[in-house]
């Protein structure tokens, strides 16, 4: 999938399934988890209509597969910042942390724009080879 795509769908979600204010939070937890426990509740003691159900339902199922989506385009993003990380870090830059994803998708793009026998993409070091601890030993005095 494109990598834009994917950084646009991604915020998309973010929106919803990760809203600011307490409040939007507190109608997705409504959404996802009160809600059905409601429905199947009434559903025990039969004084629910077909239609309330199937409605409940849908619902229900709707909400799951956007936090799932939500989940795994997580995922996909982190992948794509260590991509970006890996080579280099991002050619372009952004003051609005918001527009992050599409940093690390014009980063990914241009990786992957590269040609056959143009010069490769020179990964960073290791960090951690490049430490070298001191000696263990008494402390200088102080002076």
């Amino acid at each position: 999938m494109d990598p834009f795509k994917v950084a646009e769908r991604y915020l998309e979600l973010k929106r919803v399934c990760a809203p600011k204010s307490v409040g939007d939070t507190m109608m997705r937890v409504n959404e996802m988890i009160l809600s059905p426990l409601i429905s199947l509740t009434v559903l025990q003691l039969e004084s629910l209509d077909v239609v309330s159900i199937v409605t409940a339902a849908f619902s229900a199922y709707r909400v799951w597969r956007e936090w799932f989506e939500y989940s795994e385009l997580r995922f996909t993003m982190q992948h794509m910042y260590l991509m970006t990380m890996a080579t280099g870090g991002p050619q372009i830059v952004t003051n609005d942390p918001e527009y992050l994803p599409y940093v690390y998708a014009d980063a990914v793009v241009r990786a992957g724009m590269r040609r056959p026998g143009s010069v490769p993409v020179r990964l960073r070091p290791e960090p951690w080879k490049s430490i070298q601890l001191a000696k263990a030993g008494p402390a200088p005095p102080p002076q």
